[in-house]
Order: structure tokens, then C-alpha cells, then sequence
């Protein structure tokens, strides 16, 4: 069996032979052959079943110089890259063969990359740039996708929405509105009983956003600060698409449809006899399986003050957080100010398995230090790709409530 140091020179040695892999493709500015990328994609497997050793020595216990061998190997600084694009400085070697890999990946699959900073992180960092499989498991590092905090954090996965990560072109969804059957007497001609077909599609649509921060900020080499800057990232990407999802715009090539972009039917005044008219609806139409509400902070201080019956201490939201028995989930990107002339707050009442949110190809980022150079800033621009869509309507019912 190898040694640490062994096995560390071995990756090395794998990591140089796949970084002569990628720059003899950019010297001649085309794409990998096939007996290039079989040959990448066999040192990335060396690389893997090495990683997996060295976890076992360092799970045993290494000597504190093993452990800092292994940190200066493994650990990628978000912070540390955004300073070093900033200041036009050399990543390190492991570094720079994943940022190639990452680019040709998006190259293969069709996506721009020029000017822009394709980058690996470390685990703290909570972000990765690059599409799976295809150089981000070259560095030795834990890393997550930023699609992970955001999951975690959208109430619409946490009420049970299908997030489709890693998508490749255009999604098509196909429809059926069901077979029907009728009664005949004997002797005459069935009618054909085949439903409608349609179908629902999801395309890639450009979420972008962008933070100024501080070369003071840059200077910091710490976790909190890098953890600060993750947290931001995550939060406006989070905040736009979920505020698309219960917002009130028409869906359009450029952004999805919102939940309240057509005016609910059920609104007004909150009332139990409108709560149970919200859940008939998505009941009636065979579609109340494992349901959820959602509303916004003020919709939810409404349903916790409005008592069921007139006169007596019950209200509509139990003590448990239920609305009839089912839990009711809160997110302030719910649209209010609903309907005109008043300020109603938003509600929606489904089976949450039936809106898809999908999410195609690498975070992106791209680093201009030139921008917002006066103020001593570094302006760091993200782009991503997502969509959704109810793959059955009628599994939703929307309400506005004052």
C-alpha cells in the first residue's frame, strides 16, 4: 500500500498529464478528441480512487504535518480566487487545471465562458461553477453546488416541489387529460374515449445578480468572511426565483410564470367558509394528495388572529401551525397588495409534488475589477439558469386574504 506521500505524488502527476490535456486543446483552440477525453477521464478516475485512500490514512489520524500537507492540497478560498482574478495572479497548479476543465465542459455544452472565471470551492464556500463529472472531482475537496444551500433554503422544496438539478437543453413534459368511457346499448358503435395530448415545457432562463465588494473585504482571510459572501450569493439568487415563483408577472421567455399572475378567484375577506372553498377546488379536481399551504408573514399573523366562528376563542390557524389539519409554510416572497384598491396577502393551497423548478448547467461567475475600481471594489457578477412550472394546474389554488 502506498504512502500519504505517495499517493500525493501520484496525484500530481495525474493532475499534470490532465492540465497537458486541456492546454494542448486551448493552444490549438479546439475541442478534446475522444481518445483525449478517455485519457482525462482515466486520470480523473486515478484521481478519485487516490482521494479515496488518502481519506482513509487522514480518517486514521495523520501527524500534523500530514494535515497541513493535505489543507494546502485540498482547500479552495472563494475569497482567495476573487483576489487573485482582481490582481491578475497565477491560481495554483490543481486550481487551474479544474478551472480549464470547467470551461471546456461548458464549451461542450454550448455555453460562453469567455471572460469569465470558472471556479472551484471548498466546502465552506457552499458554490461550484462547474457542470458534475467533468473536472470539478479533480481538486481533493469537499465541495457542494450552490444549488444545495438554495434547495435547502426555498420553502417550495421544503413544502415538497421536484427540483430537477443538472439539466441539458429544453425540458418537454407530455400532458394526457385522461381517457373517458360511456355507456351504450347493445349493438351500437363505441365512442372514442381517448383524451387530449399536450405538453408543458421548461427552457434555461437567465437569473443574473451582482455584488461590489470591498478589496478591504477581499483582504480577510476568514471563515465568517467567506461565509458572509457565500450567504449573500445564496440569498439574492434565492430571494429573485422564489419571488418569481409567487410573484404576480406573466410567465415570458426570460423569467416564469407567478403564482398570482392571474387574480384569485377566492379573495376578500378571510373566512373559514373561503378556507374550505380553497381546498374543495384543489379536492374536486383529484389532485389533493400530500398538500400544503403557503403564505407570506402577514397572511399568517391574519390566519392567527381571525377566529373560526364569531364570538369564540378558536382561530383559524391552530396553535400547531396547521390551517385544517394541513401545515402551512411562510415565505415573505408571497405577493400581497393583491387585488385593486386594497392590500391583500397572497395564499396558495397545493400538492407542491407538481410544481417542477429545474435548474440547468454551472454557476457562473465573472469577476470586474475595473468597474467599481475608484470606489476600491471588485464587482462579482453571477449567472445562472432556471425555470418553473405546475406540471398540473389544478393541483394549485391561489387566494388573497385581508
Amino acid at each position: 500500500m502506498k504512502t500519504q506521500a505517495e499517493l500525493i505524488d501520484s496525484r500530481k502527476v495525474l493532475l499534470e498529464e490532465m492540465r497537458s490535456i486541456i492546454t494542448a486543446g486551448k493552444a490549438e483552440k479546439r475541442k478534446l478528441s475522444v481518445v483525449e477525453l478517455r485519457a482525462f477521464d482515466a486520470a480523473k478516475a486515478q484521481i478519485t480512487d487516490i482521494d479515496i485512500e488518502l481519506t482513509k490514512i487522514t480518517s486514521t489520524g495523520p501527524g500534523p504535518q500530514n494535515k497541513r500537507q493535505m489543507k494546502n492540497e485540498t482547500n479552495f478560498s472563494l475569497i482567495k480566487a476573487i483576489r487573485a482574478a482582481a490582481n491578475k495572479d497565477q491560481f495554483d497548479e490543481s486550481t487551474q487545471v479544474f478551472i480549464e476543465a470547467g470551461r471546456e465542459e461548458m464549451r461542450k455544452n454550448g455555453f460562453s465562458t469567455a471572460g469569465n472565471l470558472i471556479l472551484p470551492f471548498e466546502h465552506r464556500a457552499t458554490i461550484q461553477a462547474t457542470a458534475a463529472n467533468s473536472g470539478q472531482e479533480v481538486v481533493s475537496e469537499q465541495k457542494l453546488s450552490i444549488i444545495e444551500p438554495l434547495r435547502a433554503s426555498l420553502v417550495t422544496v421544503q413544502a415538497g416541489a421536484t427540483f430537477l438539478n443538472g439539466l441539458v437543453g429544453d425540458i418537454s413534459i407530455p400532458t394526457y387529460a385522461g381517457t373517458t368511457a360511456a355507456w351504450k346499448g347493445e349493438g351500437v358503435v363505441a365512442t372514442e374515449g381517448a383524451g387530449a395530448t399536450g405538453e408543458k415545457t421548461m427552457s434555461p432562463k437567465r437569473l443574473t445578480c451582482f455584488l461590489d465588494i470591498s478589496k478591504q473585504f477581499l483582504l480577510q482571510d476568514s471563515a465568517n468572511a467567506e461565509a458572509l459572501l457565500m450567504s449573500d450569493i445564496v440569498s439574492a439568487i434565492r430571494g429573485k426565483l422564489e419571488g418569481t415563483i409567487f410573484g404576480k408577472e406573466a410567465g415570458s421567455s426570460t423569467q416564469p410564470a407567478g403564482f398570482f399572475a392571474t387574480a384569485p378567484n377566492i379573495k376578500g375577506t378571510v373566512t373559514w367558509a373561503n378556507i374550505v372553498d380553497i381546498e374543495a377546488a384543489v379536492d374536486t379536481a383529484n389532485a389533493l394528495t400530500t398538500a400544503k399551504y403557503i403564505t407570506n408573514a402577514a397572511g399568517r399573523a391574519l390566519l392567527k388572529k381571525t377566529v373560526k366562528v364569531a364570538n369564540q376563542p378558536t382561530y383559524l390557524m391552530a396553535p400547531d401551525g396547521t390551517l385544517n389539519g394541513y401545515p402551512v409554510l411562510v415565505t415573505n416572497h408571497v405577493a400581497s397588495a393583491l387585488q385593486a384598491g386594497t392590500d391583500e396577502y397572497g395564499i396558495v393551497f397545493g400538492d407542491w409534488s407538481q410544481l417542477l423548478i429545474g435548474a440547468w448547467g454551472a454557476m457562473d461567475i465573472t469577476v470586474d475589477p475595473y468597474t467599481r475600481a475608484t470606489y476600491s471594489e471588485v464587482r462579482v457578477t453571477i449567472n445562472a439558469y432556471f425555470d418553473a412550472i405546475q406540471r398540473r394546474t389544478e393541483s394549485f389554488k391561489t387566494g388573497s386574504m385581508k
